[in-house]
């Protein structure tokens, strides 16, 4: 045989020698490695590499830090809650954290696992360490932190301090969402992991300081007086008094008092007290009401805002003047004004110590011109009627109704500049008719008849 193809030949049987060897020592590696964790395995820091799934979790017990070491950590909305694993009866789940460390391994091929085993020579890796917890209380503990975290968005408001206007900035609110928040929890310790950023929404103001940046001036404010002793009256005027506070009415918007306040049910809070049906006084939901659109309605004029809609009651009330009151009922009779100024205004309404009072904001206007509400009354005297009653002694006089002056009042809203007059608006008129006066004589002495 020529001296080339013997060294080819043994080349080829050299090789082949070679193939078989590493082919072997592949499978004895795979083979060692058999019901072993490969090497380069840890979990939670601690080399289990080359130990069998008993003397990995023994390892994993022996080398742990209690649980009750450690807390869970679950942020969110710029705070932080610190949970003690202990609190959640959190235990290290060593024997399914080992195993698991295998499962991989043990379902691929041979091919595979020698490639495997080969690569975590080269580059160790970090398993997960389980833990088993109580969802029952890991929900005890996220309800608490809600109800510590959850706040509401906080409008921005106008106040005076002394005689300046003051901007009090809005303030963000956050709402956790516990459901997500829960799941996001046993998902993350299910990993072994210690640190859950909870699931909640930013809740932002309706009123912002930017949008009330043009405001500067008190434009007016107006008093009236209530009986504190009338608790459900008080109450309704409180209540009507607190949903009106705060109400931002924009450029060219027009204003509802019925849409702002909503229905006066008891549902929303109202109780009985009297209010006008008629020309009589009787029990109604949401009596006293109507003294916050009376106190709305004179802050309205003095502001000079232009009022488009306002009924008055039937009858005087006692908290102001004839001719400045103004009423609503259902969705009816309403008090409803409009802002014609180049920015915004702001209404204030508070009601403490038997005294309402609403402030209406905006911005001063150029002209520095100033309102007020005067009135004219004009009295009208009673008529005398006189009756004949058979059943008086002759001659008997009997007064049954001394009879009450009636009156006309006309109300004016005066714009004033520099103290002087400069337009005069009738706004209101009320008439008030008389009450007759009643006389009853007996029948004439016999002889005076004529």
């Amino acid at each position: 045989m020529p001296l080339f193809k013997k060294a080819v030949l043994l080349s080829l049987l050299l090789f082949s020698l070679s193939g078989v060897s590493i082919l072997g020592a592949a499978v004895a590696l795979v083979n060692k490695s058999d019901g072993l964790i490969p090497q380069g395995v840890s979990i939670k820091g601690i080399p289990v590499g080359g130990l069998s799934t008993a003397e990995a979790a023994r390892k994993l017990e022996n080398s742990l830090a209690s649980p009750a070491e450690n807390n869970l950590i679950i942020e969110g909305a710029g705070n932080n809650c610190f949970i003690n694993l202990a609190d959640i009866d959190a235990q290290y789940d060593c024997p399914t954290s080992v195993n698991n460390a295998l499962i991989y391994y043990n379902k691929v091929t041979y091919a595979n696992q020698l490639i495997n085993i080969l690569s975590l020579r080269a580059r160790p890796v970090e398993q997960t360490l389980k833990i088993s917890f109580s969802r029952e209380k890991i929900e005890e503990r996220i309800k608490g932190i809600k109800d510590d975290w959850d706040k509401p968005a906080v409008d921005a408001t106008v106040t005076l301090s002394g005689d300046e206007v003051v901007i009090i900035p809005a303030t963000m609110g956050y709402q956790l969402d516990f459901e997500k928040t829960v799941k996001k929890t046993i998902d993350v310790l299910s990993e072994g992991n210690l640190q859950v950023t909870a699931a909640g929404q930013i809740l932002k103001p309706g009123i912002t300081s930017e949008v009330l940046a043009g405001i500067d001036s008190l434009l007016a404010e107006f008093s009236t007086t209530f009986d504190e002793g009338a608790v459900n009256r008080s109450h309704n005027i409180a209540l009507a008094s607190s949903t009106l506070n705060g109400c931002l009415v924009k450029q060219e918007e027009i204003f509802s008092l019925n849409k702002r306040l909503g229905p006066r049910l008891a549902d929303t809070g109202y109780l009985l007290a009297p209010v006008f049906i008629g020309d009589h006084l009787d029990l109604d939901i949401g009596g006293g009401i109507c003294q916050v659109a009376t106190t709305l309605y004179n802050a309205v004029i003095l502001a000079d805002l232009p009022v488009l809609e306002r009924a008055p009651h039937p009858l005087p009330v006692s908290y102001v003047a004839p001719g400045r009151d103004a009423t609503i009922a259902g969705d009816y009779l309403d008090l409803k004004f409009a802002n014609n100024n180049d920015t915004p205004v702001y209404i204030t309404s508070k009601a403490e110590n038997g005294t309402l009072t609403i402030a209406i904001y905006g911005q001063k206007k150029e002209n520095d011109s100033n309102v007020r509400i005067t009135s004219e009354k004009s009295v009208i005297d009673p008529e005398v009627v006189i009756n004949e009653d058979d059943s008086l002694p002759e001659g008997e006089i009997k007064e049954i109704n001394s009879g009450k002056h009636g009156y006309e009042v006309k109300v004016y809203k005066e714009v004033l500049k520099n103290n002087e007059v400069i337009s005069k608006t009738l706004i209101s008129s009320y008439y008030l008719e008389p009450e007759n006066r009643v006389i009853l004589v007996g029948p004439l002495p016999k002889g005076n008849e004529k």
